[in-house]
């Protein structure tokens, strides 16, 4: 293991506390809310007096993101685990730093491929899967509908220009054409991309972004009137259901109306998971975790990431308290780097039932979800 640069030193002396650190951009309210169930459900039901929580906001920025915990440290305090951060950028950040203390790191949602380089990120799970496994449902749906002449739109970042690498080689392997990929590195660029796309034909269209970009897309469809049911298009996983409020109409010149109308029989790639049976969670049985979910939804119209950040928190903590149980005083008084692996393994191995279904990673710490078409049925 790599000797770490920064100098902050445990002291002994400190008050003792199981710190977990929540990280994640308060405007992902559905990861930011799936941690409040979590703690709450903890509090409630007394799951562990010992472990304790503190919340803080990255706002989608990598630099914040360490700092966070680079402030924590050198105030001397022990922290047992992480769980964050969201975006890709910033749970790579703290990868980088939490290595060189054996400082376990779970993520809601982190998608980069790049994230599954246990060289790199040896002490990084997620509860999601790589981006590059998307492609597999991607494939799925153009195979299921029979289309085999599609064009791609790529955000110019690499985290994308990946994913589309991976897309064109599965493609290719499964007969399906890609026709052209147009690399976009500003909104403004589909001014012109979008009617180049309708001049070539394009009919099924893959956008590979942000959501910004993705609805900026979508505008610029229903401009050149690339919508209804000649056109299809698959958008990506990050869409979810509180896209056509995102941001402000002016900046996309569509309203909310039109960009409904171009996002009318879209598709996507995406799948949020609840428990098949949603029935109540098995940490306390009188619990209905997947009612509480349905009402964040009614609340503020986007659900489909508090599943994964309400199980990254439980299986962190059932971890830890489970290893509290067998041996406290090793967890409590052990080196910090052995007690960091212990934790690391016993994430590793575990084997619990959440909100997504049975908790279990593979050799990548990827988690072990949808995996192929055939988990993905057509309905």
């Amino acid at each position: 293991m790599a000797t770490c640069n920064i100098c902050i030193k445990a002291d002994s002396n400190a008050s003792m506390e199981i710190l977990i650190v929540l990280i994640a951009n308060s405007d992902s309210n559905s990861v930011y809310h799936g941690y409040q169930l979590a703690v709450n459900l903890i509090k409630e039901y007394n799951i562990s007096n010992l472990i304790k929580f503190e919340f803080r906001n990255d706002e989608g920025n990598e630099g914040l993101a360490v700092k966070h915990i680079v402030d924590i440290l050198k105030e001397n305090r022990r922290i047992f685990a992480v769980v964050g951060s969201v975006r890709s950028s910033c749970s790579m950040a703290l990868g980088q730093l939490l290595k060189h203390y054996n400082i376990p790191q779970i993520s809601p949602n982190s998608a980069s491929p790049l994230l599954s380089d246990k060289e790199q990120y040896p002490f990084f799970l997620r509860m999601t899967s790589s981006a590059l496994e998307r492609n597999s449902v991607r494939i799925a749906l153009l195979k299921y509908f029979g289309w085999r002449r599609v064009f791609v739109v790529t955000q110019a970042i690499e985290f994308f220009y990946n994913i589309y690498k991976d897309l064109h080689a599965k493609a290719t392997t499964n007969n399906i054409t890609i026709v052209e990929n147009y690399i976009i590195h500003e909104n403004e660029e589909l001014r012109t991309a979008v009617p180049t796309l309708r001049d070539n034909d394009a009919r099924i269209i893959v956008v590979l972004s942000y959501s910004f970009l993705a609805k900026y897309f979508l505008c610029q469809a229903y401009r050149n009137n690339m919508y209804g049911d000649k056109y299809v298009v698959i958008l990506p996983s990050n869409v979810d259901s509180n896209f056509v409020s995102l941001g402000s109409y002016e900046d996309f010149e569509c309203s909310r109306k039109e960009t409904g109308m171009a996002l009318d029989g879209s598709l996507s790639e995406s799948a949020f998971g609840l428990r098949p049976d949603r029935s109540v969670h098995p940490y306390a049985s009188d619990y209905d975790v997947s009612q509480l979910l349905q009402e964040i939804y009614n609340r503020t119209n986007v659900i489909e990431y508090a599943g994964n950040g309400f199980d990254a928190v439980m299986t962190t903590v059932l971890t830890i308290e489970a290893i509290i149980q067998r041996n406290a005083s090793f967890i409590i008084n052990g080196d910090n780097s052995e007690v960091g692996k212990m934790i690391l393994h016993s994430l590793w191995t575990s084997n619990f039932e959440g909100v997504l279904g049975k908790i279990i990673f593979d050799e990548n710490g990827d988690f072990m979800g949808f995996k192929s078409s055939a988990d993905c049925p057509m309905a």
